[in-house]
C-alpha cells in the first residue's frame, strides 16, 4: 500500500472509530481483531461478558471494551474497575494482561491513568495496556487492502489528495486564528534545513503524506500576505508553536504529534478526509518555517536526505 493510503487509512480508521458507541464499536473491534491479531477469540454477551470482550489465549491478553458516546472520565474508570473486577474473579486463571479497548481519540485521561497504576498496584502479577486510536491502527496496517477497504470504507483518488485550493484553507485558518493565544513569538526563528522530516523520525506513511503537501504551502503564506493586520500570522504561529511544545512533552511518537496538532487546527467540527489533507498544509507551512518540531544540527548527518521541495 502506498504512503499516502497507509495515512488515509489511519484518519479514516478514526473518523470510524469516532461514530461508532457502544455495540457499534464493540462489533468493529471484534472484526479488526479477528483480521488482524491471529488467534483473537471475540467474547459475544449472552448472560454478561465476565468482564471480557475478547481474548488472546496465546498471549494471555484480555480485552475489555468501552465506547461511550460522549466520554466522561468519572464514567470511564467506573468501567476499567467493573470490567477489571469480574474478569479476575470469573477468568482470572486466562489472562496474564488486562486490555482497555476505548473510542477515544485523544486517548486515555489522566484519571483514567492513575486508575490503571492504581489498579497495576493492587495486582502486581497483571500488565495493563489501553488500546485506542493508535493501537488499532497498527493492527489495520497489518491487513489487505481490500480487508482495509472492507472495514473503514474506500480510499479516495489521488486526485483529491492534492487538489488543494485557497478557497478551501481560507476558512480553516480562519478557524485557527480563532484559537490562538498570546504567547511570545519566539526569537531566532532558523530556515529549515532540507533534513529536517528525516531528522525527526516520522514513520515513513507519515512522512509520504506530509510530503504530498509541500506544493499546496506557499498558498498559506499567500493568504498571509494578503491580509490587512501584519501580526496575525506572528500571533497564530505563536499560538500553534505552544501547543506543538505541550504535545512534544506529552507524546514521544512524532505521528502522534502531527495527529493531535490536526485536531487543534480543526477543532471538533471538520471531521472528513479532505479536511485532515488541507490541515497538513497549515501544519507543514509552520513546520517549514521552524515553529514546530526539532531542527537538526549542522554537523547531523541524514540517512536519506529529503529537500522539502519533495526531491531525494
Amino acid at each position: 500500500m502506498e504512503p499516502w493510503k497507509r495515512w488515509c487509512a489511519r484518519t479514516m480508521l478514526g473518523n470510524t472509530i469516532a461514530n461508532l458507541h457502544g455495540e457499534g464499536f464493540e462489533d468493529f473491534f471484534h472484526r479488526l481483531m479477528q483480521l488482524g491479531e491471529p488467534g483473537f477469540f471475540p467474547v459475544r454477551t449472552t448472560r454478561g461478558d465476565l468482564g471480557a470482550d475478547g481474548l488472546v489465549i496465546s498471549k494471555r491478553k484480555l480485552y475489555a471494551c468501552y465506547g461511550p458516546q460522549v466520554v466522561r472520565e468519572d464514567e470511564v474508570r467506573r468501567k476499567f474497575r467493573s470490567d477489571l473486577a469480574k474478569a479476575v474473579v470469573n477468568r482470572g486463571d486466562d489472562f496474564g494482561a488486562f486490555v482497555f479497548v476505548h473510542n477515544n481519540l485523544r486517548g486515555v485521561g489522566p484519571q483514567v491513568t492513575r486508575e490503571i497504576s492504581s489498579a497495576k498496584a493492587e495486582h502486581p502479577s497483571l500488565d495493563f495496556e489501553h488500546f485506542g486510536l493508535d493501537q488499532m491502527f497498527r493492527v489495520l496496517k497489518r491487513l489487505d487492502e481490500d480487508e482495509i477497504e472492507d472495514l473503514i470504507g474506500s480510499f479516495p483518488v489521488r486526485e483529491m489528495v492534492t487538489g488543494i485550493g485557497m478557497a478551501e484553507l481560507a476558512p480553516l485558518l480562519a478557524h485557527l486564528s480563532t484559537r490562538r493565544k498570546q504567547s511570545p513569538l519566539p526569537g531566532n526563528i532558523p530556515v529549515p534545513p532540507s533534513r529536517k522530516l528525516e531528522y525527526n523520525r516520522f514513520s515513513d506513511e507519515m512522512r509520504g503524506f506530509l510530503l504530498l503537501s509541500l506544493p499546496h504551502v506557499p498558498l498559506v503564506q499567500d493568504y498571509y500576505d494578503g491580509m490587512a493586520d501584519p501580526v496575525e500570522r506572528d500571533e497564530v504561529a505563536a499560538a500553534f508553536r505552544q501547543e506543538y511544545l505541550e504535545l512534544a512533552a506529552t507524546y514521544e511518537d512524532p505521528d502522534a504529534v502531527v495527529a493531535r496538532l490536526q485536531w487543534y487546527i480543526l477543532g471538533n467540527e471538520a471531521k472528513e478526509l479532505k479536511d485532515q489533507i488541507e490541515a497538513n498544509v497549515v501544519l507543514m507551512h509552520f513546520f517549514g518555517e521552524c515553529e514546530i518540531f526539532r531542527v537538526p544540527p549542522k554537523d547531523w548527518r541524514a540517512d536519506d536526505e529529503v529537500l522539502e521541495g519533495g526531491a531525494a
